[in-house]
């Protein structure tokens, strides 16, 4: 126990010379101070070239490549600051650029990150200069004073002086007592020297990530938006994989069953004048199940994706449906484009169960569907004059509506009071 009381405080105050962190800190904030002129310098001049050549046609180029540049600043820093301070911080999406020159350049001189880099550039030689003046006076100090006692001993005698006529000798002075008190301030100095230098280095890094990286706000919209574009694959992925089920069974299954129901057919005629009646109902049976299995895949098919919307788009999706719908429904669309596959399939999809609602529960006389497309947002509304009380109970197929309405972004409303009338309204934004 007395062993561990004896190398326990020792160990603890001078343990952090053994690690790498406080000498990673330390080359970090030296190299501040060469980053920040060579930074400064180029900023400044790059800047007073391109504000001062505005009235000249170079002056808006050479200002957008400076804003652009306050954007590269960011890549090496933060990858300084990963290296050696092991801080590893988001970058800034990139420019999601548009169209045209012009419009280009007014992105790139008004760009919020790239002004922040250059704001980074400037502050880097004062910062620079005093996280290098800091570290060099802390390190030169703490170690200066704790070796004192070696220099005392090692050296030579002081020499004399005067000062007002007064003559002092250094040599009658307690020199081993001033020594060793110096040497226990070095000593406390040089355990507090990682605090202080670490104290630095997170101040370093609360500058870098102020300046080069984006807000809690922008990274939030960047994950927003990085969700959404992930969304939207998964959403176009199982779109497609829907449409490659619907072709293989319409192209495949459905075929090889239209061409057994017709080799059923032509047994069923040959065997007419047959006396063999077991088989004659046999070809018949089997021919009837054919054709009811043909009847079931085109449904299926239908149910997956069906084959006109892909062709023809919505409009003319939704005019079969209400073709086939038992009652009279007016249809009012208004679609000057075709919209995305998953719009058009989550819309088409929501007509269908709508209208499948208003057939089997509703008792209504009528209907309507109206489709209309404004400032890139879809309006789905089905409206009945039934009975009412339709809710979007989790486990009826309201609910799996709202869930498909809403992998695009949509909204679902019901307005369903008892004795009716019914009014199913979704909006999809359907931009391109």
């Amino acid at each position: 126990m007395a062993d561990r009381t004896i190398v326990d405080p020792p160990k603890r105050w001078l343990g952090a010379y053994t690690q790498a962190r406080v000498w990673k800190e330390s080359v970090h904030l030296l190299a501040d101070l060469g980053i920040g002129i060579g930074l400064f310098t180029v900023v400044i001049t790059m800047l007073s070239l391109s504000i001062g050549s505005l009235v000249t046609l170079v002056g808006f180029p050479l200002l957008a490549a400076t804003v652009l540049g306050g954007r590269w600043i960011g890549m090496p820093e933060r990858g300084r600051v990963r290296v050696l301070l092991g801080a590893d911080l988001p970058g800034h999406d990139p420019i999601d650029w548009q169209q045209g020159l012009w419009a280009r350049a007014k992105q790139v001189i008004t760009d919020r990150p790239g002004w922040k880099g250059l704001a980074y550039g400037v502050l880097m030689l004062p910062w620079g200069v005093l996280t290098f003046t800091a570290t060099v006076v802390v390190w030169t100090v703490a170690w200066s004073l704790l070796s004192n006692p070696l220099w005392v001993w090692a050296g030579d005698r002081p020499p004399t002086f005067e000062v007002n006529g007064v003559t002092y000798d250094p040599g009658e002075w307690p020199l081993g007592l001033i020594s060793a008190g110096a040497a226990i301030i070095g000593l406390v100095l040089v355990a507090l020297l990682p605090m202080a230098v670490h104290g630095l280095a997170r101040a370093d890094v609360a500058l870098v990530r102020w300046l080069l990286t984006p807000s809690a706000d922008e990274q939030l919209r960047q994950r927003v938006s990085d969700l959404q574009v992930s969304r939207d694959a998964s959403v176009e992925s199982s779109a497609g994989e829907l449409r490659r089920i619907e072709r293989d069974l319409h192209d495949g299954a459905q075929q090889r069953l239209v061409s057994v129901a017709m080799n059923l057919g032509l047994a069923k005629e040959r065997l007419r004048d047959s006396d063999d009646e077991h088989a004659k109902e046999m070809v018949a049976l089997a021919h009837e199940e054919a054709k009811q299995a043909i009847a079931e895949l085109r449904d299926l098919v239908r149910g997956i994706h069906p084959v006109v919307l892909t062709d023809r788009g919505l409009d003319a999706a939704v005019s079969a449906l209400v073709a086939r719908c038992p009652m009279p429904v007016a249809l009012h669309v208004d679609l000057p484009r075709r919209l995305p596959a998953p719009i058009e399939a989550a819309a088409y999809f929501v007509v269908s169960e709508a209208l499948t609602n208003v057939a089997k529960h509703s008792r209504a006389e009528g209907a309507s569907v109206r489709l209309v497309e404004r400032d890139d947002l879809l309006t789905v509304e089905v409206h009945d004059d039934g009975i009412g009380g339709a809710t979007g109970s989790v486990d009826g197929g309201l609910a799996g509506l709202r869930d498909r309405v809403a992998a695009v972004e949509g909204r679902l409303t019901i307005s369903s009071p008892p004795g009716g009338p019914t009014v199913l309204s979704v909006e999809m934004p359907c931009g391109s």
